[in-house]
């Protein structure tokens, strides 16, 4: 009896998703115009950041420690700070 109530309860389950399946929501995109920027200024805010990086010790350090903080790996860790100094390396005020 207890087989034949779990198959009429699977049964029953199964025919009402079929009769009121669950749509699935559609993903809207949009992009708010405050956060836009042309090309240019994302040209310009960028070469800023390089040049930060390259002058500005409190800042290089500051980038480090948020960027390579999270890592808890230790090969990882020390991956990521290299990659300062091989990228944008330190060159003090110009």
């Amino acid at each position: 009896m207890s087989r034949l109530a779990l198959l009429a309860s699977v049964s029953f389950v199964a025919a009402a998703m079929l009769h009121n399946p669950v749509e699935a929501k559609g993903i809207s995109y949009t992009v708010s115009k405050s956060r836009y920027e042309s090309p240019a200024a994302n040209n310009y805010r960028s070469a800023r950041y390089d040049y930060l990086l390259q002058t500005n010790y409190r800042f290089r350090r500051y980038r480090m420690w948020k960027e390579c903080n999270p890592i808890n790996w230790i090969p990882l860790y020390d991956g990521c700070i290299a990659s300062f100094d091989q990228y944008e390396p330190f060159i003090g005020r110009r």
